[in-house]
């Protein structure tokens, strides 16, 4: 990023240059100049004023993603919705040129909407800028994934460029003086890969860029109902019964565009695992998206406490500091956990309920759904569990 940087603000000096003469001119001679001057003068600063804007912007979202610190609201997005919106916006400045749009009404996505706007917004002002007049914008949805493409009838980009193509500040001879920061396909890449998308390019019949994005787990059969609010418990007597309620919790988030993360035994990971594909959701492809966030209960077990009480830095620096990772990237998420109920079952009560205390403490501070899972044997009294949950969800 360094050389990347080292451009950016030689081109944004240039900028601020010209800009800083026409206002220099503005005002020394405002009463002199004729009309026609100031017009174009004005005219001019607010072009090179917006080219500084996106040259900053553009910079920064690069700067950004590169370290790891792009800021990424991922939910539930339509992109039929995103292209429609978009291509409203682009219609009264299309001249002669023409976007044909195509896409599929399951073209359900996983991502951040102002970012894949960006994306789909990157890709078609390149086609309309360096590309021929025609331009086609097309989605569908294939397996675990909505694969997405921009096509133009120009004459495709050279080949020497295509394999530094996603790289900053690559031009063509014909990109030259047609704008741009130069940071557009860079971002475009950097953008789909924070979502756990790919971006490529092909040149058949003009040129094609194909971007996939993870689709949104859709079910399918009917689930019961949502029942992710506050900190809840689930009672349960057999594997069947934690599955059922396990699996509408988790399915039910996952079709929502949540983040789910799920601190269970290696079996019940199985269970679950298992249940949900065969209501056709992939628990790989949503783990590979990393909507769906498996972890060992048994190694969490053994691991948070200390002594013969929970190690509260111990609970912040593990769960405390994943919850805070998912909420940095995901709109909304829930969870839910059965460490409490190794606990309970090994006769260490106490532990228990001081990871539900610690558990409360965080959902204080950062609130989200929790489900807690607890293995009662007929007639067993659940009182002291029952107090530490808003909610009894099912017994």
């Amino acid at each position: 990023m360094r050389d990347v940087e080292a451009q950016v603000i030689h081109d944004m000096q240039n900028t601020a240059t010209v800009l800083r003469e026409a206002a220099s001119q503005l005002h020394r001679n405002r009463e002199t100049l004729p009309p026609g001057v100031v017009a174009h003068l004005t005219e001019m600063m607010d072009r090179r004023s917006e080219m500084l804007v996106h040259l900053l912007r553009d910079l920064s979202t690069a700067h950004l993603a590169e370290n790891g610190e792009l800021d990424l609201s991922l939910q539930a997005v339509s992109l039929s919705e995103i292209c429609r919106d978009l291509i409203e916006e682009r219609q009264p400045v299309l001249g002669s040129s023409r976007i044909t749009v195509d896409v599929a009404d399951d073209a359900l996505v996983v991502a951040d909407p102002t970012r894949i706007t960006q994306v789909l917004d990157n890709l078609v002002t390149n086609a309309l800028r360096y590309g021929g007049p025609d331009v086609e914008v097309r989605a569908v949805r294939e397996g675990a994934h909505v694969v997405l493409t921009v096509t133009d009838d120009g004459v495709g980009i050279p080949a020497d460029l295509v394999d530094t193509l996603f790289d900053a500040y690559v031009h063509g001879n014909r990109s030259h003086g047609l704008g741009g920061s130069g940071l557009g396909l860079l971002i475009v890449r950097q953008l789909c890969e924070a979502m756990s998308g790919t971006i490529e390019y092909d040149d058949q019949d003009g040129s094609r860029f194909t971007a996939t994005f993870p689709a949104l787990p859709v079910p399918t059969q009917e689930l019961d109902p949502d029942v992710a609010a506050g900190h809840s418990v689930s009672f349960w007597h057999t594997d069947e019964d934690l599955a059922e309620s396990l699996v509408a919790y988790v399915a039910n988030g996952l079709a929502a565009g949540e983040a789910v993360l799920v601190a269970a035994t290696p079996a019940h990971h199985d269970v679950l695992e298992e249940a949900l594909m065969a209501i056709g959701i992939d628990p790989a492809a949503a783990h590979a998206s990393g909507q769906y966030l498996p972890l060992d209960a048994n190694a969490l077990h053994t691991h948070l406490p200390k002594g013969q009480h929970i190690d509260r830095e111990r609970f912040d620096s593990i769960m405390g500091e994943a919850v805070e990772r998912v909420s940095r990237h995901w709109r909304a998420f829930r969870a839910f956990g059965e460490i409490v109920d190794l606990y309970w079952r090994s006769d260490h009560d106490h532990l228990a309920l001081e990871l539900e205390a610690c558990w409360s403490d965080l959902r204080r501070r950062l609130p989200f759904p929790l489900l807690c899972a607890y293995q009662l044997a007929p007639g067993e009294s659940a009182g002291a569990i029952c107090d530490c949950h808003d909610t009894v969800v099912s017994a």
